[in-house]
């Protein structure tokens, strides 16, 4: 079973049974995107402006993912942090128990169940190839890779991270159930839910939208002191048990959408518009 959310670009974010929404996040500032048993993706959320060609866009990006997994044997904790890179040759800082190595598409990593590697990736269009990092930890897959901005030729070097979280497990019914801003949406109930999402139908646009109505509580319950912090208010990584979340509690958009495709892409993405 493969359940893969994303999120992209500005960014806007998919979720496990459908649904979307826009979170800008404030400049600078972490964010828990999944917070599970054992393991805790953050992402970093910085502010910039997008010139496209036909409008100007007040936006965010994500700039950089960190990850901690406590393995499975023997409990170690990892450390996993990448960049957002259009750079030819991309590489992660992973520390452990013995140190700090970079893992690049010349040196995969595996330590118990997890696995880290490197593989191109096609961009659409005539944007070429990016190199995307995949983690694997037996229960979660979570790619991350680079991406040029809307107009490259006025951006140069700038980079655009897109991630991709994917259950490869029944995460709709785990004793801990699933959080963080996407990790919430596997919650068993077969409920899209739509939250804020911006309007880009003027020449200049000022994003806003911090997924209200589609998680529980407010973003800033999701701010991460640090890149490799694991608590926060509806933390599971230390957990033995949680309940999923209560969507009749959420104030977006609800559609019941029955039993999801273990196809569909979910996470965060940078889609400009």
């Amino acid at each position: 079973m493969l359940v893969t959310t994303s999120a992209t670009r500005d960014p806007h974010l998919t979720f496990a049974h459908g649904g979307r929404a826009d979170l800008k996040g404030e400049h600078n500032t972490w964010y828990n995107m999944l917070s599970a048993k054992n393991t805790s993706v953050n992402v970093l959320f910085q502010h910039d402006d997008f010139h496209n060609p036909m409008k100007l866009v007040h936006g965010s990006k994500m700039g950089r993912i960190s990850m901690v997994v406590r393995t499975a044997l023997t409990g170690q904790l990892v450390t996993i942090d990448f960049n957002a890179t259009l750079a030819p040759r991309q590489r992660a800082t992973v520390r452990t128990n013995d140190g700090e190595r970079f893992v690049d598409h010349t040196s995969p990593f595996h330590l118990e169940n997890l696995d880290i590697a490197f593989r191109e990736k096609k961009m659409p269009g005539n944007l070429g190839h990016s190199i995307a990092m995949a983690i694997t930890t037996g229960k979660w897959k979570v790619e991350a890779y680079g991406k040029h901005y809307p107009n490259a030729g006025a951006n140069p070097g700038k980079a655009l991270l897109n991630v991709l979280i994917s259950a490869t497990y029944d995460a709709d019914h785990d004793v801990v159930a699933p959080h963080g801003i996407i990790g919430q949406s596997y919650d068993g109930d077969s409920i899209a839910v739509d939250g804020a999402q911006d309007n880009y139908s003027t020449p200049v646009v000022t994003t806003a939208a911090m997924a209200e109505g589609a998680i529980e509580g407010k973003a800033s319950d999701y701010k991460m002191p640090g890149p490799f912090a694991t608590e926060f208010k509806f933390s599971r990584f230390d957990a033995t048990q949680a309940k999923p979340r209560d969507v009749t509690k959420l104030t977006g958009k609800k559609v019941y959408v029955g039993p999801r495709d273990p196809t569909k892409p979910v996470g965060a993405s940078p889609d400009l518009e």
